[in-house]
């Protein structure tokens, strides 16, 4: 057997301790297998260091808040169910963000579906933090700061709510005696510190200088692509508003901006969004991204495979065994989520209890009825 050439054995091990490095960053989503109710003391943080589940600044910002950290635990969890639940029908279904904090390839060289992953951990960051801060569980935030502007007019707010803008639940305004009968009040989402905060635990830290540019132009794209996904929470942020006074009268109206009820998904869809229309960048000299991409923007650096066949190297687990859609031309169709390979149709036949009727006194009774449930199975 041959021996690898002494250079190329460098080049290999500086790839992978690369990959390492651009890794840490997103290893705290392991934090979403944590029990409820674990208790976040120093030790704890300092444990999770020590078991490479957080970065030493991330380490750093849980003994010095560990209030945030059961927040940044429900954020992990929602981060993985968003991201499987965007992709669920794709060729690269998020499966592999469960193996955190053991990344498979894909999620650590550069691809967009890293630049996803570090924007959607962002997204959900920000947002479970501004709730802890509104419901009082966090001793740095509260309620957000009233806005000074006044809240739009009552015309503007049910156009508003005529596109779908707003919940009808918060929106039922009758008339307005005077141009000045409305308040800021209620407790609005705090997404400015949320997102301060989310800054400071995920940021990381910048590579050391006998890293090279290439691995600083990686740590500035995924800085990047943290910041768009604080944007994507701080966008989500909506005008809500209620009405009081007599006899459903809207005397007096109190405004708050918050962020609905859609939770983490609501940026999540902006997120995928932009992960379609994702931009490659290439590594410059500085190590420094050049000026001329929006903050809102998804960057990465390295091109995808296809994810259609078994590639561990690369990341890609294959579509083989996934089930499809026989009928959809769309991307859970068999003819995309097979690549060409072709599918098993396979019908099964299950038993299960129907017609059920209750009869007065004491008893439920049912039929039993056969389906038959088809399925289609990737090559």
């Amino acid at each position: 057997m041959r021996e690898m050439p002494w250079s190329a054995f460098v080049l290999v091990s500086l790839l992978l301790l690369l990959q390492l490095e651009e890794g840490t960053c997103i290893k705290w989503l392991a934090l979403g297998r944590a029990a409820d109710g674990f208790e976040w003391t120093r030790e704890a943080c300092t444990g999770a260091r020590t078991s490479g589940l957080l970065e030493r600044k991330q380490a750093r910002a849980c003994r010095a808040t560990p209030d945030i950290m059961q927040n940044l635990v429900q954020a992990a969890r929602d981060t993985s169910a968003v991201c499987q639940q965007a992709f669920r029908h794709q060729r690269w279904n998020c499966s592999s963000i469960e193996k955190a904090p053991d990344f498979t390839p894909e999620l650590l060289t550069g691809t967009k579906e890293q630049a996803f992953v570090y924007a959607m951990s962002a997204a959900a960051a920000v947002w479970r933090l501004a709730r802890g801060c509104a419901l009082g569980n966090l001793a740095a935030c509260s309620c957000a700061t009233p806005p000074r502007r006044e809240p739009p007019a009552p015309s503007a707010l049910v156009q508003a709510a005529a596109s779908g803008s707003f919940s009808p639940a918060t929106i039922a305004f009758g008339p307005v005696s005077t141009r000045n009968a409305f308040k800021w009040g209620g407790c609005g989402d705090d997404v400015r510190s949320a997102s301060r905060m989310a800054k400071r635990f995920l940021q990381g830290s910048t590579p050391s200088p006998g890293a090279g540019a290439h691995a600083k132009f990686l740590h500035a794209v995924n800085m990047h692509n943290n910041r768009a996904g604080r944007r994507a929470v701080e966008q989500s942020l909506s005008l809500e508003c209620k009405c009081h006074g007599v006899s459903g009268s809207c005397s007096v109206r109190t405004c708050w901006r918050g962020l609905g009820s859609g939770g983490p998904a609501a940026a999540g869809a902006r997120l995928l969004r932009r992960y379609a229309t994702a931009a490659e960048v290439r590594p410059t000299s500085s190590g420094r991204l050049p000026p001329l991409y929006h903050h809102n923007n998804l960057l990465y650096t390295t091109k995808s495979p296809d994810y259609c066949v078994e590639d561990k190297r690369r990341g890609s687990l294959g579509t083989a065994g996934r089930q499809c859609n026989g009928s959809s031309a769309g991307y859970e169709g068999c003819e995309y989520l097979c690549c060409g390979r072709g599918h098993v149709t396979r019908a099964e036949e299950i038993l299960e209890r129907c017609e059920c009727k209750y009869f007065s006194c004491c008893y439920v009774k049912c039929k039993t009825c056969r389906n038959v449930i088809i399925t289609h199975e990737c090559n």
